[in-house]
């Protein structure tokens, strides 16, 4: 796999077929000719897997006895309509398709087993908490109702009616550079050994390049300069766009002080460092799927 395609292993590309379906009235959605409905089912926060597989249950039209259910359109590929049915207690006993699922959560669903739609799969659970985080109004706290089969939500209050759309948490990631080294921390609550770049979000009023500065100045006591932006990536499991960035140390100023609030232990490698740990099993890399495996294997490459 290339690095790109680990860079969009979780991202969805938005099809102007797809965008259309999201706009059509339930009476001619539901009676779309030639197409397929693959179902991705959610229950209590976790994900149904059937022999290896979230869109095990596949049908030619929808039934009458999914019409009190909530559902979602997560995109339309190819004559395949991939839908999110979020089901409570009651639905679970319901539907003979469902015995013998299994449910992971997200994170398992997505590392561990093999998964030919794994972007659909991240769409699909992002819509899905975005719906969850966002059952009241914000404006008057009036519960929203489904709006755009699921696309946005809008107040149910008539005197209101504020609609709304997903988005999602602008966050960044930096690759630190001194001389022929990287820094790579360690969070207080990773596994032994694990370590990557350092990341934070965007506050208000605050561009990506300041962020950079302000979470390396905090989290590991550093001043940089040259911030350079390399590429980006969605994050499904906290709603995070990651932007990815390198910078360089100030030459006079690259001693470490850790945060020891949020970060356990930093320092600098240089690219057999992490070559020999690495095969020493004594560091952990980010999986390969993650932006920061990227900026550290692209370092590691020219180096």
């Amino acid at each position: 796999m290339k690095k790109m395609d680990y860079l969009n292993f979780y991202s969805l590309l938005r099809q102007e077929e797809s965008q259309k379906t999201k706009t059509l009235k339930h009476s001619k959605f539901y009676r779309t000719d030639k197409t397929t409905y693959n179902f991705l089912f959610i229950f209590d926060g976790k994900i149904l897997i059937k022999n290896n597989s979230p869109f095990f249950y596949t049908s030619k039209y929808i039934s009458k006895q999914f019409n009190k259910l909530s559902l979602s359109i997560i995109s339309f590929i190819k004559n395949n309509i991939f839908m999110l049915c979020i089901l409570n207690e009651e639905d679970i006993n319901k539907f003979d398709f469902l015995i013998d699922s299994e449910s992971f959560n997200v994170r398992d669903a997505l590392f561990n087993l093999k998964i030919k739609n794994a972007n659909i799969l991240s769409a699909g659970y992002s819509l899905y908490r975005w719906q969850k985080n966002n059952t009241y109004c914000g404006n008057c706290g009036n519960k929203n109702k489904i709006n755009d089969h699921g696309n946005s939500l809008m107040c149910s209050n008539k005197s209101c009616k504020r609609k709304i759309f997903p988005s999602a948490y602008p966050t960044i990631i930096v690759n630190i550079v001194h001389e022929n080294k990287i820094l790579l921390a360690r969070n207080i609550n990773w596994k032994k050994n694990l370590y990557s770049c350092i990341a934070g979000f965007c506050e208000q009023n605050e561009s990506a390049e300041e962020t950079v500065r302000r979470e390396a100045l905090e989290e590991v006591g550093l001043k940089l300069k040259n911030i350079t932006y390399k590429y980006s990536q969605y994050w499904p499991f906290t709603n995070n766009l990651m932007l990815g960035f390198e910078a360089t140390v100030y030459a006079q100023k690259n001693k470490i002080k850790i945060n020891k609030n949020e970060i356990e232990k930093a320092k600098w490698f240089s690219s057999n460092d992490i070559k020999k740990l690495h095969k020493q099993k004594k560091l952990i890399l980010p999986r390969k799927e993650a932006i920061a495996y990227s900026l550290i294997t692209d370092w590691i490459k020219k180096n």
